[in-house]
């Protein structure tokens, strides 16, 4: 019975650890979605891509987990049966444990546009791993792209491939895109681009941008000035933020910049969160022959009467 206790009391930390992981993930979200004072158009090329997919890794302490620069924090392995959990971590909780608790989670924006047409849709815009839509016209699937100018491309030097991350220099681009116009640096060459300026002031910060220029299903521009530019017009900031300090063991910190840069206002009209895919224990096989991931579902029992 003491050791039943003791096993519940350790999975009860777990959820608790996981939950204040989400609170977190889904309180820190800043969005600015009115058209104001704009600069020029990003041009196509700056514009996000399917070739600048990269991944990185946080895990400066007890939470280690892996982040896609399109807007995904945890993946889901392409073999769950035969993952190798010394690798493929997401949301890994303790650090070392292989108990993964997530298979993914991204930001998500959805708005209420006027076509050309005259007509309404609903676009729906995020940076998850499956189940996206297909461009009509492209074929690729439409999802959040990170955008150049925010990792390193080099392979020689970012032998990686990593996402930018505050702790490995190698992974900094030349100059970062949003300081070339910087009048006292243009670039900040050899520095980092960290919230609080050049130095990072957590342990470990990693730092990716993407758009949703891949949205082109729908008769909808959104930027008068310019009709290659796709989606809602929207550009994400992404910043994740870990301490060492033992007292922030369990914590890990996302911050999502969502900046409108069309010439069409969202008012009333707009919605942003997060969508999370729960994977608590993570996707191996258990021990009793069932998939971890598998075995913690929840679900009405109509015959309990319950409900």
């Amino acid at each position: 019975n003491t050791l039943n206790i003791l096993n519940a009391s350790k999975g009860l930390l777990r959820i608790l650890n996981l939950t204040y992981f989400l609170l977190l993930l889904s309180m820190i979200i800043v969005a600015q979605v009115s058209a104001q004072i704009l600069p020029d158009p990003v041009p196509a090329e700056w514009r996000g891509t399917i070739d600048a997919e990269r991944e990185g890794m946080h895990d400066a302490n007890l939470i280690r987990t892996v982040f896609l620069n399109y807007g995904m924090v945890g993946d889901y392995p392409p073999d769950p049966g035969n993952v190798d959990l010394s690798i493929f971590h997401s949301v890994e909780i303790p650090k070392g444990s292989g108990e993964n608790y997530s298979d993914g989670t991204t930001p998500f924006v959805l708005a209420n546009v006027t076509m050309t047409n005259g007509n309404p849709a609903y676009i729906m815009e995020t940076g998850y791993r499956e189940r996206q839509g297909t461009s009509p016209l492209t074929n690729k699937t439409m999802r959040f792209e990170p955008r150049f100018g925010y990792f390193q491309i080099d392979p020689n030097i970012n032998k990686g491939r990593s996402s930018a991350i505050s702790n490995d220099p190698r992974t900094w681009p030349d100059e970062w895109y949003d300081k070339l116009n910087d009048p006292d640096d243009p670039g900040w060459g050899g520095s980092w681009n960290g919230f609080f300026g050049k130095a990072p002031k957590a342990d470990q910060e990693s730092f990716v941008v993407y758009d949703d220029n891949f949205y082109d299903a729908w008769n909808y521009f959104p930027d008068s000035r310019d009709p290659t530019r796709r989606g809602l017009g929207m550009r994400v900031e992404q910043r994740g933020f870990q301490w060492a300090n033992p007292q922030a063991g369990l914590v890990i910190f996302f911050h999502y910049d969502i900046t409108n840069e069309s010439t069409t206002s969202y008012d009333d009209n707009v919605i942003f969160g997060l969508y999370m895919d729960s994977g608590v224990g993570g996707s191996a096989l258990g021990p009793n022959g069932i998939y971890e991931s598998d075995d913690d579902n929840a679900f009405f029992d109509k015959e309990a009467g319950l409900n």
